[in-house]
């Protein structure tokens, strides 16, 4: 039963973190007094390869702190 937990956890890990970025973003455009352009779907399809990249370099930032 161990194993089925660490196989779901992984992608609830990097929908978080991709919620997160689109959070990030859409914040910035707030914080210029602009609108979002985007849904979430379209900013997780348009922006996929570079979440992924990001997503690696924060796994292994997370793991250097441990």
């Amino acid at each position: 039963m161990e194993h089925q937990r660490v196989f779901k956890r992984k992608p609830q890990l990097f929908r978080v973190f991709v919620t997160s970025q689109y959070w990030t973003n859409k914040d910035e455009y707030d914080g210029v007094g602009q609108q979002q352009p985007y849904t979430f779907e379209q900013y997780a399809s348009n922006n996929m390869q570079q979440l992924r990249r990001d997503f690696k370099l924060h796994k292994q930032k997370m793991l250097a702190r441990s």
